[in-house]
Formats: structure tokens, C-alpha cells, sequence
């Protein structure tokens, strides 16, 4: 009987054995053949957003060593993908680029959206290919319009040197009140037309502090988004950033209105961002159908608000990088004098400045403003860097590390304009500097923006010598919330000579 009864038990232990290598294999089978992209331990309910710390781009980079350029992350309960080098951005957003072009349905994103309305944060498809191309024509208009667009850069270039050369004998001071307001009014005068900016001018200030709410705001956000149950706990701060969306689309209304109530002979001639997608979207009646007027100030509130925020932020940077080396400064000094001397510099000088076209891409690469772009998601099911990834996964891309990544990049953590000019001083513009991301998700102001840096830096190149005060924050240190902007670093200024 007990021979029987240990014959029983051992026949069971060995299917239970057997039943559990089979589970265990069928497990790995299952992992191996899916191909899913490696990644970190995580916590219940809070997943891996500890590992994130302050600057979650810099924190990723050095995962990524240890799991790989395309790892996978877990955010509250949301599983997320991240890649970390330019070969796989350039894999997925370029290559197949339509399979990572979508947005993930999150809070802030569909908030922001207005249902579709807007470029940055609506989901790919039909609606927002009609919204994103009726915005690439645009903002090309403006800049097509070169002497107007340089005029207007330079008009508000001009107040800034004065505001700045006011400083001469004052201690050091942060510069960056003074480069936020004029990126604010010239973004105003290029969107809506230089005439309405002094009227508008305590608009414009209020505006800056809700930019400065939004960006600060949006760090909580992004928890909220992947965290949902937290948004009780941080009600107040997510109402600001709420706020700060709606004050934005309510003052892009309010001149709007004024815009289309004028008389025709108080109709402004010049070329501006709200004239040229007016006439792109009333063109024929498809367009009209489309093209709500709702849809077009959200459109606008888009490319304003987004716009003179990542310009004033790049500007900071660029302009903390070149206090830090006076022996650029004389170079690119020398530059501008030969080819322009005192006169102001235009678009069509560009060309003729490959070192200040190259100081500009430089310090695009070097700060990478907003080093997760805005989170992507798959459109259907795809792959990137041989792991398999389902429709509707969340994808970060790091656009940080692709700037400092080394395999392109000598040095990368080093400020060096001269890595952008050939042996002959010729600028050459690479393809893998992903400072305004890539594919169809890439940033349509990104030439714009470096227009304006351009001309801006051209002008204080010409007028002013720069320094940093090292008592301050150091110029290259920064603080990480929707976009990372530097510290408040101080600079003293003297008039040139």
C-alpha cells in the first residue's frame, strides 16, 4: 500500500515538475520569439518613474548602456519604449516614420488638442496632416519674406542691445527677463504683425509668466499622465497648467477678432503667420470645412505659445555657451565685421557666416532644449532595432542623447561650433542632429527658430563683448521640466569698443 501511495505521489510530483518547466519555457519561448525591448525591474503601482530623477534624459542615457539604445520602461502602469541613440531614432522615425508618428491618448495631450485642433499634440492622421501642412505653408510664407522677417528680428535685436548695453556698469545679472521678452515680441510681430505689439505689450508680459506656469506645470502633468489617480493630489498645480492653455487661446482670439474686424484700409500689408494661414485655409470650400476658425486659433496658439518659449530657451542657452568663451566671441566677431561691418544682418548673410551659422546649431545640439520631444506612439504593429513593438505602444525618444550621441559626436559634452565647418571653414550641415526631432513629428518652426538665432546673436555679436560671472550657476547646467532650460547663470556686459 505505501509503495503504491509513494508510486502515486512521485508519478504527480513528476507531471507538476513537468507542468512547471513547460510554464517556465513556454514563458521564455513566448519572451523570445515577441522580442520585447529589455528594461529595468519596476515597482507596483509607481513602475520605474523613480529612476527618472531630475534629469530623467541623462538618467535614461545611463540605462541605456547597460540595457541597450532601445529599452523599455514602466511609468505608473503604463509600459513605455525609449530610444536612446541616433541609429534607432533614425530607424523609427525616419525610415518608418508613419509606424511612430501617432500621440498616446494622454491627459495633457488630449486637453491640449481641443479635439484635433492643434499640431504638437494632436494623434496622427487625416487632421492632423491638413492642420500640419497648412502650418508648414505658413510659417514658410513668413520666412519667404525675407526682408520683412530679418526687419522685424532686428527691430526688436535693436532694443534688446540697448536693454542690454544699459547694464554695462551694473553688476552681473541674468539676462534671461530680457531675451524672454524680446523672443516674445518678436514671435508676436512674425505671427500677428509688428504693429500691434506695443498695444499688446502688458498682454505680452502676462503671457510670458503663463509660458513660465505651463513649463514648470508640465513636469507634474506628465506624472498625471501616467499616473491618473495623482491628479486629486496635484489638483492645483494641473488647474495652472489648464489655465495657462486657455489665457493663451483666449488672447490668440482676442486679436483674432481684432485682426478680422479691421477695416480694409486698417488691414495690415505686411506678411505675417496669421494672414498666410488664413488665406491657405479659406483657399476652397474643402479647406473651409476643415479649417474652423476655432481650429485656426488653436493652430496659432500652437505656434505662438510653443514657439517663443523653445526660442527664448535656445536663446539663453546659446548666449550662456558664448559668455563662457571670449575667444569664439572674437572669431565670430571678426566674421560679421568682414562681411557686414556695422550694418545689420539679413537673412540673405547666411550663407556668408558659416561660424555664427554653426555657433547656432552648435548650441541647438549641445542644450537640446526639449530632450524627449513630445511622447510618440506606434500607428500599427512595428520594429526598431529588431524588437517587435504593438500598435499603440508609447514611445519617448531621446533626443538628448542623440545630440551627445558619441559615434556622431566627438566630445560631445564640449561646446564646439568649428565641429560644423569642413577643412576649408565651409558649413556642413549634418544629418543626424536631431535638436527639433525628425520624420513627420519634426518641429515646423525648427527654420524659423534658427533664423531668428541667427539674426539675433549676429546683432549682440556686432554691439556687445559677454561674460560670465562665475559666482553664478555655470551656463551649462540645467533644469529639466517640459523643456530643459538653463539655470538663472549671470553675465556682465560691455559695449564693443
Amino acid at each position: 500500500m505505501d509503495a503504491i501511495f509513494a508510486s502515486s505521489l512521485l508519478t504527480a510530483l513528476s507531471f507538476s515538475t513537468a507542468a512547471v518547466l513547460v510554464s517556465i519555457l513556454t514563458i521564455l519561448w513566448i519572451k523570445a520569439s515577441s522580442k520585447s525591448p529589455p528594461g529595468p525591474w519596476s515597482l507596483p503601482v509607481v513602475g520605474n518613474i523613480f529612476l527618472f530623477g531630475s534629469l530623467p534624459h541623462e538618467n535614461v542615457l545611463k540605462l541605456a548602456k547597460h540595457y541597450g539604445d532601445v529599452l523599455s520602461m514602466k511609468l505608473g502602469a503604463k509600459d513605455v519604449v525609449i530610444l536612446n541613440s541616433v541609429d534607432t531614432v533614425k530607424e523609427a522615425l525616419v525610415k518608418n516614420g508613419s509606424d511612430f508618428s501617432g500621440r498616446p491618448p494622454l491627459r495633457s495631450f488630449v486637453f491640449c488638442s481641443n479635439d484635433a485642433k492643434t499640431v504638437a499634440f494632436t494623434d496622427f492622421g487625416p487632421r492632423y496632416i491638413k492642420n500640419r501642412k497648412a502650418t508648414d505653408i505658413a510659417l514658410r510664407t513668413v520666412l519667404d519674406d525675407s526682408e520683412n522677417f530679418s526687419n522685424n528680428v532686428q527691430e526688436e535685436a535693436e532694443l534688446l542691445v540697448k536693454s542690454l548695453s544699459n547694464t554695462e556698469n551694473a553688476k552681473s545679472f541674468d539676462p534671461a527677463p530680457l531675451l524672454k521678452y524680446a523672443c516674445c515680441r518678436i514671435m508676436f510681430g512674425l505671427i500677428f504683425g509688428k504693429k500691434l505689439k506695443n498695444a499688446f505689450a502688458k498682454e505680452v508680459h502676462q503671457l510670458m509668466e503663463c509660458s513660465t506656469a505651463f513649463i514648470e506645470g508640465s513636469a507634474v502633468g506628465n506624472t498625471v499622465d501616467f499616473m491618473p489617480w495623482l491628479e486629486k493630489l496635484f489638483k492645483r498645480q494641473v488647474k495652472k497648467v489648464d489655465d495657462a492653455v486657455g489665457q493663451l487661446l483666449k488672447f490668440v482670439y482676442k486679436i483674432h477678432e481684432l485682426l478680422k474686424n479691421s477695416k480694409p484700409n486698417e488691414n495690415f500689408s505686411e506678411t505675417t503667420f496669421i494672414t498666410a494661414i488664413e488665406k491657405v485655409t479659406t483657399k476652397d470650400e474643402n479647406s473651409k470645412t476643415h479649417f474652423t476658425e476655432e481650429r485656426v486659433i488653436n493652430i496659432t496658439s500652437d505656434c505662438f505659445g510653443g514657439g517663443f518659449e523653445k526660442l527664448s530657451t535656445n536663446l539663453r542657452w546659446a548666449l550662456g555657451y558664448l559668455s563662457t568663451d571670449t575667444s569664439l566671441q572674437k572669431e565670430l566677431k571678426k566674421e560679421i565685421e568682414t562681411v557686414k561691418g556695422k550694418e545689420p544682418l539679413t537673412l540673405k548673410d547666411r550663407p556668408n557666416m558659416p561660424l555664427l551659422e554653426a555657433t547656432v546649431l552648435e548650441a541647438l545640439r549641445l542644450s537640446c532644449s526639449l530632450p524627449f520631444a513630445l511622447p510618440h506612439c506606434t500607428t500599427k504593429d512595428t520594429t526598431v532595432g529588431g524588437y517587435k513593438l504593438k500598435k499603440g505602444t508609447c514611445v519617448f525618444v531621446n533626443l538628448w542623447a542623440c545630440c551627445h550621441d558619441p559615434n556622431y559626436f566627438t566630445k560631445p559634452n564640449t561646446f564646439n561650433p568649428h565641429r560644423f565647418l569642413n577643412e576649408k571653414g565651409k558649413l556642413v550641415r549634418p544629418n543626424c542632429l536631431f535638436a527639433y526631432s525628425a520624420g513627420d513629428r519634426k518641429c515646423p518652426a525648427e527654420h524659423f527658430s534658427k533664423a531668428i538665432l541667427f539674426v539675433l546673436l549676429g546683432k549682440i555679436l556686432q554691439n556687445v563683448d559677454i561674460s560670465w560671472d562665475k559666482k553664478s550657476y555655470s551656463p551649462y547646467d540645467g533644469k529639466f521640466g517640459l523643456a530643459l532650460r538653463p539655470r538663472p547663470y549671470k553675465i556682465t556686459v560691455e559695449t564693443n569698443s
